[in-house]
């Protein structure tokens, strides 16, 4: 990172440099970086506003998970070979310890495309699954509604849905080429562009009936008007709120609508993935499986080369493409 950015990631924030591979010390592996993922979070780690990263000074290499194979191990935790998915940074090789914060894990379903790591079994289809299965409880018949349906865990979320025997899964997206890969490409029954008119009339389209679970990356004023909208015993999964990631908190949507969680007996909780890794293993098979079954077609955006991770970065921000975003080192 080459400095502080002011508003939105710009590409003079970053400086590509040329360096030695390290070498490692006892308890360290050398991994060799295949893919590299990008989130729209990373604009808040590079601005220090998250609790659960390192702070991030000038100079440092930019933060982020990877899937990489280890090439050199001095650790009894890992061998060479192994696939790892981990905190591998933006970097061609990665020194990686034994130690809690890399949050490494060793993929075990290898005969799939070690691209999946970074979205269908990585942190992306993690989050999908425990949102949509374990804290949302979706069940057979349930209608479901997904808001920042073609993001990566978006794209994961209406899958596993349908895999659960939901009898409708709308997804909420920005434009037409969005909506379009929703219902093609992303197992969504239908889709709803919020950037055309009569967002809220749709949902009522959709859902005469009201809503049985919400699965939200966006937060704000769409939360609030699906909460007006919400079935007895409805559960939302809050997974993010990327409506609110770029706007100061005295600017945040005050809700209107909270009151219905106890009148209609439902549930809101949000979670985080990371205190979820004793379950990473059932999760990664569980997914596979969907995948082998054709229930989940992974959707990724692949770049090519780690000189253009900034612009896949950049470019989250804008609303381009969908799916799992991840730019391929190894070419």
């Amino acid at each position: 990172m080459s400095s502080k950015p002011k508003g939105l990631v710009k590409p003079t924030d970053f400086r590509l440099e040329e360096v030695p591979i390290p070498t490692i010390a006892k308890g360290e592996v050398l991994v060799k970086t295949l893919y590299l993922g990008v989130a729209p979070v990373m604009l808040r780690y590079m601005t220090n506003e998250t609790s659960f990263e390192r702070p991030m000074n000038i100079g440092d290499v930019m933060i982020g998970r990877g899937v990489g194979r280890v090439v050199e191990s001095k650790s009894s935790s890992f061998k060479i070979g192994n696939l790892l998915q981990t905190k591998l940074g933006w970097r061609e090789y990665g020194v990686i310890k034994d130690d809690p914060y890399f949050m490494t894990y060793n993929m075990k379903n290898t005969d799939l495309s070690s691209s999946y790591g970074v979205g269908a079994l990585g942190m992306n289809g993690f989050t999908a699954i425990l949102g949509m299965r374990d804290i949302a409880k979706v069940k057979k018949g349930d209608k479901v509604l997904v808001s920042g349906a073609a993001g990566s865990v978006g794209s994961m979320a209406g899958f596993i849905a349908k895999a659960l025997d939901c009898s409708i899964v709308v997804g909420i997206a920005g434009g037409e080429k969005k909506c379009k890969l929703l219902t093609e490409k992303m197992g969504y029954d239908a889709a709803i562009d919020y950037k055309a008119e009569g967002l809220y009339e749709k949902l009522d389209h959709y859902f005469p009936h009201g809503i049985d679970v919400f699965f939200d990356n966006v937060g704000g004023e769409l939360l609030d008007n699906v909460l007006a909208r919400i079935n007895r015993r409805a559960r939302i999964a809050i997974c993010g709120r990327i409506s609110e990631y770029l706007i100061p908190p005295e600017e945040y949507h005050r809700p209107k609508n909270m009151y219905k969680i106890g009148l209609m007996d439902s549930k809101m909780e949000g979670f985080f993935i990371y205190d979820y890794q004793e379950h990473y293993p059932e999760y990664e098979n569980q997914l596979a499986q969907w995948i082998r079954q054709g229930k989940i077609i992974p959707y990724e955006d692949i770049r090519q080369g780690i000189e253009n991770m900034p612009e896949a970065l950049i470019s989250l921000y804008k609303g381009t493409k969908g799916g799992t975003r991840m730019v391929k080192i190894e070419i």
